[in-house]
């Protein structure tokens, strides 16, 4: 099933609500996805997929803490609205997703997820975007949230 923009907003909103925290690793925790950690190369930051229905996160063992907690986000975005579809990747070199698509999805739901109770200046996209070493086309999810 696709979701829309808000509905991928509402997912996010309710996994948090429901459990009582933002924290992409205690939802996938309290929400039964496995996390793991692995040496996924240069390019790949992450992936989800489900091994006999179980759903299963794998982060890059490169990754820092910021970029960690995005892809975490993005990647359980997949688990909770594309469950049974191909193994989904973050990769470093990723294009700018088409509204509506799977990745779209799992982008809007991300953001609502880490940034969705911050108050982000317009003028402080970039920044952190940087921060969580995102790239700077992913701007506009912040006018999405809010």
């Amino acid at each position: 099933m696709g979701y829309s923009e808000s509905e991928a907003l509402a997912a996010a909103d309710h996994m948090s609500n429901r459990y009582g925290t933002s924290d992409p690793f205690k939802l996938a925790k309290r929400d039964g996805v496995s996390i793991h950690r692995r040496d996924l190369g240069n390019n790949i930051l992450g992936y989800s997929m489900q091994i006999s229905r179980i759903p299963m996160i794998v982060l890059s063992l490169s990754l820092n803490d910021c970029q960690a907690t995005v892809v975490c986000a993005h990647e359980l975005g997949h688990c909770k609205m594309h469950r049974g579809l191909d193994t989904n990747f973050f990769s470093r070199v990723g294009a700018e997703p088409m509204v509506g698509d799977n990745e779209y999805q799992a982008n809007c739901f991300m953001f609502e997820l880490v940034f969705g109770d911050q108050e982000v200046s317009p003028m402080n996209y970039n920044a952190v975007l940087d921060q969580y070493e995102l790239p700077h086309w992913m701007w506009r999810y912040f006018e999405v949230i809010h």
